[in-house]
């Protein structure tokens, strides 16, 4: 399964997802890399959510593109727009997510490190850092052992509280430092949920 999609491939929603996958399973490798190219196309220039429905087709096709090793085929031409990733050589689409410190940007099509930290340019790469380390204990608070909660005294109000900063901090990463990204790479995608905090995307209001 793709880094982006839930935790549990038994969970209803994940059994969902699959079966919409489904659909892409009738498309030879050719129809796969044009819909492909022409999709990364309209993605070009912006900076997307993870649940945005368009991110989810994207990630299905581009999963089987991956397990067909569509892109070294090379049946289409990269969009203009787009580099070919060190990782899978599929077209250059970072996610961001709150794990940037340790994992980097990831890649959408393979779920490997596309980027490094080390490799994002300064400052942009300063400003992710320090931003992963302020969310880091806000997520925390969703994996506290039982000495930690009740070190706490109330953790329903101390998780209500992680959940809500966690929020905060995910916008902040739609409306500034995703967008940053768009200086150097053709289109972004950045993690607009937390599952562990029960964070929806509808939470997260830009």
């Amino acid at each position: 399964m793709l880094w982006t999609m839930a935790n549990n491939p038994d969970a209803p929603l994940d059994l969902l997802w699959r079966e919409y996958s489904l659909a892409f399973r009738d498309f030879d490798d050719l129809t796969l890399a044009r819909w492909l190219a022409q999709t990364l196309g309209q993605l070009a220039g912006k900076a997307w959510r993870l649940s945005h429905p368009l991110l989810g087709a994207y990630r299905m096709a581009a999963q089987l593109a991956h397990d067909r090793q569509v892109w070294l085929k090379r049946l289409v031409a990269l969009p203009h727009a787009y580099s070919e990733s060190p990782c899978c050589r599929a077209p250059l689409l970072p996610l961001l997510t709150r794990d940037v410190r340790d994992a980097g940007l990831i890649c959408q099509h393979c779920s490997e490190t596309l980027v490094p930290l080390s490799e994002i340019p300064a400052p942009l790469a300063g400003e992710l850092e320090a931003w992963a380390a302020e969310y880091s204990p806000v997520h925390a608070v969703a994996h506290w052992d039982d000495h930690q909660r009740k070190a706490s005294r109330d953790y329903d109000r101390a998780y209500e509280n992680a959940a809500e900063e966690a929020e905060r901090l995910l916008a902040r990463v739609g409306q500034t430092l995703a967008p940053g990204l768009l200086e150097f790479y053709p289109a972004v995608v950045w993690e607009d949920q937390d599952e562990c905090l029960e964070v929806r995307p509808e939470d997260v209001l830009l």
